[in-house]
């Protein structure tokens, strides 16, 4: 089929908004693996491994693959998760809490699985008051391990441990930055360390903090520290999760409210306000806002949910509700309930998202272990009829699957993996994948004409249609919508 050359040049003039393709939908799974507190992350061939009263791994749709005897040994509503890290090759890192209690101190325990076997397993540190705070990420190939050390009545530190083969070497403490009824969040990007933590006090703060891993990495930590005062009263009960771009999404509470900002793989936080996610959420024991959030790959996507609560000391009978953001967080839509009931066990026991390519894994405890919810979604950032998981460039809405190649303009238009001179098409050999006839010399055609400035560098009118050297797809004026849907339609019948 082949598009008329003036709907090519009415499609630079649409102003696209992000949309998903289709309803947005969660699939209940039920409860599909054992454990409380747990901890879940992605690992490489889109498998997610899950680390609660035992170890799992488990596909984009729920089914078990892997379930070994490796778990925590503290899974109380009122004990905090287990963590997990997971390397691009597959090797697994958790860290675990076993005997003891929160006032004499656990056995805190990190083990290594590799090549499909458990190969490292010792105590990290020794007991000591309130340790049971704990995380594990990897960045450049260290290990690192956060625990907490209590102090004085429910305030104390974050310590960061490097692990090493036999043993892990304390790094050193964060003072000012935790108490107790608080969580922490250890993650990380390929070269970028991410902690996020708080103090629940009355008129407390949610600090967000990173990192580049070698050399004194607690004091870069503590130099790179953002706080979060958005609301107003208590804040703390933090999420975090770091896409694969290595941008970090933060959600956390403060009183009957749940906030959200996001960094950037500089550690440069990219919203100059937090974004509330949703508000009414209740009193309980704290009444700082309970939430968890994910996002895309790209991180275009990024779904939250946040617990609404009965009332009770705990939050122990909390409505779940879930928001989401097309646009990479920059607007929510309206949270909606869910239909499900969670325990928040005091801002202790908290869900958590993973996203897998398009599809998010929503996991929360129901009682009986722990409850699956999944949402596949499309999203068609740039609005050309393809979504982000097929179109090669879904900022570019004149990239698509089959669309037309112009030859001068350096970009895959036609999504075949060539581009201008590679590409057949603008060799003059003749058409090698449609149906167009006279394509292969579009650019040379004098009546094809750029409407738009591809690339404002000098500041004479137009728009800047190039964000982070790709084509911005809302860098022209608006009203089009109606005219670019035609062309959707032209181009698949």
């Amino acid at each position: 089929m082949t598009v008329p050359r003036f709907l090519v040049l009415v499609v630079t003039l649409a102003f696209i908004q992000p949309a998903a393709t289709q309803p947005l939908e969660w699939t209940s799974h039920g409860t599909v693996v054992s454990g409380n507190q747990f901890d879940a992350v992605r690992g490489p061939d889109g498998i997610v491994h899950l680390i609660g009263s035992r170890y799992y791994q488990l596909d984009r749709d729920g089914n078990v693959l892997v379930d070994e005897d490796v778990g925590d040994g503290h899974q109380g509503d009122l004990d905090f998760p287990p963590a997990i890290a997971v390397e691009g090759n597959g090797t697994v890192h958790v860290v675990t809490r076993h005997d003891g209690d929160f006032d004499n101190g656990m056995d805190i325990r990190y083990r290594r699985r590799a090549g499909g076997s458990w190969d490292r397993d010792y105590f990290v540190g020794e007991r000591e008051k309130r340790n049971y705070v704990v995380g594990v990420a990897v960045v450049a190939g260290v290990v690192y391990i956060n625990t907490t050390a209590g102090g004085s009545d429910v305030w104390g530190d974050v310590r960061l441990w490097e692990a090493g083969a036999s043993s892990a070497t304390a790094l050193g403490d964060l003072s000012g930055i935790w108490r107790a009824d608080t969580g922490a969040r250890l993650r990380s990007s390929s070269s970028r360390l991410f902690l996020a933590t708080g103090k629940c006090d009355p008129g407390g703060t949610a600090y967000l903090l990173h990192a580049a891993p070698g050399g004194d990495v607690v004091g870069t930590l503590a130099a790179n520290t953002s706080t979060h005062t958005s609301g107003s009263d208590r804040r703390g009960c933090v999420d975090l999760n770091v896409d694969g771009d290595g941008h970090a999404h933060l959600s956390y509470g403060s009183q009957h409210t749940v906030w959200y900002n996001r960094y950037d793989d500089s550690g440069q936080r990219v919203y100059g306000s937090d974004l509330e996610l949703g508000d009414g959420l209740g009193d309980w024991h704290l009444s700082t806002g309970m939430s968890a959030v994910a996002a895309s790959e790209d991180g275009d996507i990024v779904i939250a949910v946040m617990l609404q609560s009965d009332g009770s000391q705990q939050a122990s009978d909390s409505d779940l509700l879930w928001t989401y953001s097309l646009d990479g967080g920059a607007s929510w839509a309206e949270p909606v309930d869910l239909g499900v009931n969670v325990s928040g066990g005091e801002g202790r026991l908290l869900p958590r998202i993973v996203a897998v390519g398009a599809d998010f894994l929503l996991f929360h405890e129901d009682g009986s272990g722990l409850a699956l919810h999944t949402m596949h979604v499309e999203l068609d950032a740039d609005g050309d009829g393809f979504p982000s998981d097929e179109d090669c460039d879904d900022h570019d809405p004149h990239t698509y699957p089959g669309g037309i190649e112009i030859c001068d303009d350096g970009i895959d238009n036609d999504c075949d993996g060539a581009t201008d001179g590679a590409d057949t098409d603008c060799g003059g050999a003749g058409d090698d994948d449609d149906d167009v006839a006279d394509d292969d010399d579009v650019a040379d055609d004098d009546d094809l004409e750029q409407p738009v400035d591809d690339d404002d560098t000098d500041g004479g009118g137009g728009c800047d249609c190039r964000v982070d050297g790709r084509r911005a797809a809302t860098c022209s004026a608006g009203g089009m919508l109606t005219m670019l849907a035609l062309i959707g339609a032209l181009r698949r019948r």
